[in-house]
């Protein structure tokens, strides 16, 4: 879920509730509105700065377009890049407004052939190039373990790629074409998102049920916090997780327990809850305590307020 600088905007997209939409909702007032964006299978977020946003537009791999929009004005794009290969790629709009989001994504394609590929936007064009990741061969099960995300690593030309039920994101140098190492993270085979600070050099990651803290000096885990006990035996995963303004909270929805928690980011302790009922899977804090997320089977709104409880977790 994304929130602009004001906090009066949030932003959001489920795939399997919203489809080519965007969920758009004051938080003032609790009001929310759908967004239709056309006829994409489902979208992916990726914020941006300044208020810029980029949306991806997926199709079933026939094509892919990605679009800059602002939160005042979701419904209308300020650029638009349309990727149908063997067509080349076609870009319209401002074309300055490709240097306020991020300029990796990665994307299914059917041509030249079956695979993920990693796009990257040219911001001085602008222009866009399609790679493959060589690395993403056979040692993968590829019918179960799709690549699901790229983060860019700040002041650096490396990409940090994620593949599905995989706790090893690749660390990846795309000029050199090589992988520079990979991440070691908790075993949990989750689904990692990544994540870096703004006010401290940090980048953060979920894997299935626990949250690491990583040096992204030298790419060693210096922090965990298992944060969903097991039922019957069985993990259960954690939702998406989102920090607050200065950053001294992440917030973490639980879908099997209803709430949302809150850890310190210095300590890596859970200092703060908010029962929001339902299972909720996206989420956003904002800087007064105020938790908004999104109930994982029908995206209805929760919301709920932190309030502080020490909660003794694996």
């Amino acid at each position: 879920m994304l929130v602009n600088a004001a906090e009066s905007r949030l932003v959001s997209t489920l795939g399997w509730v919203d489809g080519a939409a965007l969920w758009v909702c004051d938080p003032a007032t609790g009001r929310t509105e759908t967004v239709p964006l056309g006829v994409a299978r489902y979208l992916t977020l990726h914020a941006g700065r300044e208020d810029r946003f980029a949306v991806v537009h997926h199709f079933d791999g026939e094509r892919l377009e990605v679009s800059v929009r602002t939160f005042d004005a979701p419904s209308r794009e300020a650029a638009h890049l349309v990727l149908a290969p063997p067509a080349p790629p076609a870009f319209d709009g401002d074309p300055t407004a490709w240097a306020l989001v991020p300029r990796a994504y990665t994307a299914y394609l059917r041509h030249p052939a079956d695979d993920f590929y990693l796009v990257l936007v040219d911001r001085r064009g602008p222009a866009v190039a399609v790679e493959t990741l060589p690395w993403y061969d056979e040692t993968y099960d590829k019918g179960y373990q799709g690549v699901i995300g790229v983060t860019e690593v700040p002041d650096a030309d490396l990409l940090i790629v994620c593949v599905q039920r995989d706790s090893e994101p690749v660390l990846w140098d795309p000029v050199a074409r090589r992988v520079v190492r990979k991440l070691r993270l908790a075993g949990r085979l989750g689904n990692p998102t990544c994540r870096f600070r703004r006010t401290a050099p940090e980048l953060w990651v979920d894997d299935y049920d626990m949250l690491l803290r990583v040096d992204p000096v030298d790419w060693s885990v210096t922090g965990t916090r298992g944060l969903q006990r097991a039922a019957r035996g069985a993990r259960q995963f954690i939702g998406a997780f989102a920090f607050n303004r200065d950053e001294t909270l992440c917030a973490v929805a639980r879908p099997f327990s209803g709430d949302v928690v809150a850890v310190d980011t210095r300590r890596l302790r859970v200092t703060h809850r908010a029962r929001v009922g339902r299972q909720p899977l996206e989420v956003a804090l904002l800087a007064d305590g105020r938790v908004f997320a999104r109930d994982w089977r029908t995206g209805d709104l929760l919301s709920g307020r932190l309030r502080r409880r020490l909660l003794t977790l694996p």
